[in-house]
């Protein structure tokens, strides 16, 4: 005897690939491609946790310990709940917002700047320029002020970063972040090495 489920009478034919086409365009705009668009784990899930109370994260340790991964869990989990959410890396927010300046989509910071949920991921990575200090750090104070959650993945501590990036902007930003964010250490084998 063959049982019907009362979704397969609900929903037409087609409503189940339409509505995973929706959620697959969702993740990619949320920056989520390949195996993090599916990203699941007991970390990302915690994040996502601290951010539904409006609780940012700073995930720090070597490359390939899940930092990344794990963020994008808490973005698709965002996602899924229907909450506005992007895992972008650092450079290339800032190659966006200055290819605003030659002509490029505009409102890339704004963007950012509004995100329920914003997944910075690599800090420390790019090029500490003056701008790019002074972009980062309106970034994270307009996002502090607002009240809004934003997960960071670095392979420096706060402190480390303050002493990259120098001066009192650095100052300044290390003192946001570790206000604005739990700092969690992330420990393990490079899982990209095997």
């Amino acid at each position: 005897m063959m049982r019907t489920q009362i979704s397969d009478v609900l929903m037409p034919d087609g409503a189940r690939e339409q509505i995973a086409a929706i959620m697959r365009s969702r993740l990619r705009k949320a920056g989520l491609r390949g195996p993090y668009a599916e990203a699941d784990c007991d970390l990302g899930k915690r994040m996502a946790k601290l951010a539904g109370k409006g609780e940012g994260a700073y995930l720090w340790g070597e490359p390939g310990t899940g930092k990344t991964y794990a963020a994008a869990c808490a973005v698709r989990l965002a996602v899924l709940d229907g909450t506005s959410a992007k895992l972008v890396t650092t450079s290339r927010l800032l190659d966006d917002i200055r290819s605003e300046y030659d002509g490029g989509e505009r409102g890339a910071l704004r963007r950012a700047e509004r995100y329920r949920l914003l997944a910075l991921d690599d800090l420390g990575a790019e090029r500490p320029t003056e701008w790019a200090i002074e972009t980062l750090t309106r970034l994270i104070d307009t996002r502090v002020a607002e009240g809004l959650p934003t997960i960071v993945t670095s392979n420096y501590r706060i402190g480390q970063i303050r002493d990259l990036w120098g001066g009192m902007a650095g100052k300044r930003v290390a003192s946001r972040l570790a206000g604005a964010c739990r700092p969690i250490e992330v420990k393990g084998q490079d899982r990209r090495l095997g």
